[in-house]
């Protein structure tokens, strides 16, 4: 009785580490169809030109929903997007199965928007920043700090920095993800132009705070900018050399590539998701080591998306 009990907690064991899944957050930025770009020309829906030079915010409390109604909660999940950069960010390895939709707020939730960001590592997205994304104790962080031109000849400068626990919300967009090289990935396209749906930007436009424009901006944010990508992940077959060896393992392994991924970077993640280790593969076959015994997964990421992932036991 005792083999078929230790048989059965073994089996269980099994099932869940390969019901584990790595998920990864990735957002297209554009300008209405376009891809965004600093210092390009768009308009909203009142017909108003205007430029962006600077556009960041924060992504917080993500929670995914699978499985009929079955919610994970993504601890410690707080995102600063710059739109000017892509984001691709690993979310962590999670028993889950059929994605149903990825919940989300702007901004940073009470009490940590009002906490103090020094005690936060340098690293960290919620600590100081240049230029700061933190307006002072008692109104906490800048959800988002959009600045740009506008005018005929788009030479005046227009700026929103929205802030304030009363305007901060979450969102749900529904959407499976797509599997690509055993990551889970969800993908999302955002729009920015519809961040400033029915805001007249012109030069009268320098709002600092939690009303008016500020609280329409974090409203459309809240609303508008987000939907499931209708991109999809393409295909790519030059991603098709990828190889850990021994695994298992002792604690050193071997990651071979081929020249597609050469100086890809990589991140090893343990089974909650947590980081670590990081570095960048110099050539071809590259020799790292991992000291604790466990099941973790190695993300490769080239031009900062998420192109591989692999699952390594460490015996």
């Amino acid at each position: 009785m005792k083999k078929i009990y230790t048989f059965l907690a073994f089996a269980i064991v099994v099932l869940s580490l390969q019901a584990q899944q790595n998920v990864s957050l990735k957002i297209n930025h554009l300008l209405g169809a376009a891809p965004f770009a600093l210092n390009q020309s768009a308009s909203n829906d009142l017909g108003d030109p205007f430029t962006v030079t600077r556009l960041e915010y924060y992504i917080s409390k993500i929670t995914l929903t699978h499985g009929n109604g079955q919610v994970i909660d993504i601890p410690n999940s707080y995102i600063l997007v710059n739109a000017n950069t892509p984001t691709s960010i690993s979310l962590g390895s999670f028993n889950l199965t059929s994605l149903e939709s990825i919940s989300f707020g702007i901004g940073v939730d009470a009490p940590i928007n009002n906490a103090d960001p020094n005690l936060q590592p340098s690293t960290h997205p919620l600590a100081p920043k240049s230029p700061s994304m933190h307006w002072g104790w008692s109104s906490g962080y800048r959800f988002v700090a959009i600045e740009g031109n506008t005018g005929v000849n788009l030479n005046q400068i227009w700026q929103i920095h929205a802030l304030g626990n009363r305007n901060y919300s979450r969102q749900t967009i529904n959407t499976s993800g797509s599997v690509k090289n055993s990551i889970l990935q969800i993908e999302l396209d955002a729009d920015y132009t519809q961040a400033v749906s029915g805001i007249s930007v012109n030069s009268n436009l320098l709002t600092h705070g939690e009303f008016n424009e500020a609280a329409t901006l974090l409203f459309n944010f809240s609303t508008g900018v987000f939907t499931q990508s209708t991109v999809g992940l393409v295909e790519n077959e030059e991603l098709m050399t990828f190889k850990i060896y021994p695994n298992p393992s002792s604690g050193l392994i071997n990651i071979n590539v081929d020249q597609t991924l050469q100086n890809a970077n990589y991140i090893v993640l343990d089974m909650v998701g947590r980081e670590i280790q990081t570095g960048s593969l110099i050539g071809l076959t590259e020799q790292i080591s991992i000291n604790a015994k466990g099941i973790y997964f190695l993300n490769l990421y080239k031009d900062g998306s998420i192109v591989a992932s692999e699952k390594v036991i460490i015996q």
